[in-house]
Parts: C-alpha cells; structure tokens; sequence
C-alpha cells in the first residue's frame, strides 16, 4: 500500500456512514474477539497492512509513520498551530512529576501485582503438568477462559498508568475527567471478564485452590480501587462499546 493509498483509506474510513467516532479510544485492541470492527478506522487501515512478512510489515510501518506525520501537519495547518514552536520544557517537569505519582499509585501496584500472579500461575501450570494441562484444555471453554487470562495479563496495567496519567493531566489543566474515565470503564469491564474466566478455571484446577483465591482476591481489590478513585466511570459510555448507535456520528467533546 502507497503512503497516498493510506491516507484517503483513512480518509474514506472516518467518513463512512457505518463509522464510530472514538470507538478505538478505549477498546482492548482485541480485534479477533470484537463485534464491531465495521465501525472502526483503526481495523480497517491496519487490517490493509501486511502481518506475514516481516520486512513488508516493517515498511509498511514506516510508511504509516511518514502518512501520520503529514496528517498531523496538515491538520495543525489548518488549526494555526506551528508545531515547530513547541518547547519541551513546557511540559517535560509537569509529566515526569504526573509519572513519578504514578509509578507508586496503589492501583498500579495492585495492577502489577496481578500481572505477576498470573504470570507464575502459568509458569507453574505449564512445569508441574504440560500434558494434563493439555488435556484439560480440550474444553473449549477452559481454553477460551485462559485465552482472555492471557490477553489480559499485561493490559491491566498499562491501561492503569493511561487512567492515572490522564487524571493527573486533567486535573492539572483544569479539564473534566474523560479520557481518565474512558481508560478507567475499559478497566472495570475487563476485570469482570478475568474474574468470569478465573471462576471457571476454578472449577478445573481445583487443587490450586489457594493460588486462584489470591488472584481473585486482588481482581477485587483492584476493582474497588478504580471504583473509589474513578467514581464516575461505571456510567461512563464508550462511544459503540457500551451503546450502538447505528449509522450515526459520534463525536465527543468535553468543553
């Protein structure tokens, strides 16, 4: 695909009736498992690019960095803002502070704290009894249920880190809470999936009784966590995720 070729595929994706503005912003980039790729840009431009061959993936990145760029210009451009002018001390200090926070926030800590439980729970499983494990999962569920584990394992936490960072970036600049609560809904969905799928895979692991219990218990601390910190998040609507809205426009914007 030709950098001019990606740019009015962009173009003609955002413009389509059937598109959702936004409903990329705070998906779990699961593509494989969702049910709205029709109404999202970022599939159909990346489902273009090739996924076999590692050099064609290579170029094609670049040459989507190149189109991005000219994008970003154009439309600053448009603005009136000359990105050239930006100063990064502008705002280095203020992000290194919000990341500082961050770093030794409860809710990362517990974040990360699941993502290694999870870790040597599989690292174990996959030692003590391969071929067991094996055999257990012929159960369609089961394997299902340690595929969303896997998946995600490790978005827990950096979706985590974006919450925090984006609070902290609101509140310094004043701004009602919205990113912070669109990475904060993803979250709270995506704990009740793992805690769905670790129930299950309770029932079939069973002597591992102690292990799943613990894991569950700081899904739940952590739920609590996003709950206390993030109170509005619960009934925060993801454009197309939480509601559908068929053949519609959405645009979001917090004033």
């Amino acid at each position: 695909m030709t950098k001019s070729r990606f740019k009015s595929l962009l173009s003609e994706s955002t413009d389509a009736t059937e598109t959702i503005h936004g409903i990329y912003n705070w998906c779990d980039r699961w593509c494989e498992r969702c049910s709205h790729t029709e109404h999202c840009t970022v599939y159909k431009t990346s489902n273009q690019l090739p996924s076999e061959n590692p050099d064609d993936l290579f170029k094609s990145l670049s040459m989507v960095f190149e189109a991005t760029v000219e994008m970003l210009k154009e439309y600053s451009q448009k603005m009136g803002i000359d990105i050239d002018s930006l100063n990064d001390s502008d705002y280095v200090n203020d992000y290194e502070v919000q990341k500082y926070l961050v770093r030794n926030d409860d809710g990362l800590a517990l974040a990360k704290q699941y993502r290694k439980q999870v870790g040597d729970w599989l690292n174990v499983l996959n030692e003590k009894d391969p071929l067991g494990t094996e055999a257990r999962l012929q159960d369609e569920m089961l394997a299902d249920c340690l595929e969303v584990i896997q998946w995600y394992q490790y978005l827990l936490e950096v979706k985590m880190a974006r919450a925090l960072m984006s609070q902290k970036d609101e509140e310094a600049n004043l701004l009602n809470p919205y990113d912070s609560l669109g990475n904060a809904k993803l979250l709270l969905v995506a704990i009740e999936r793992n805690i769905g799928a670790w129930g299950y895979v309770y029932q079939k692991f069973r002597e591992d009784e102690d292990e799943i219990l613990d894991i569950l218990i700081c899904l739940q601390r952590l739920n609590k966590y996003i709950e206390h910190i993030f109170p509005e998040a619960k009934a925060f609507i993801r454009p197309g995720l939480d509601c559908y809205v068929k053949k519609m426009r959405y645009f979001a914007a917090v004033k």
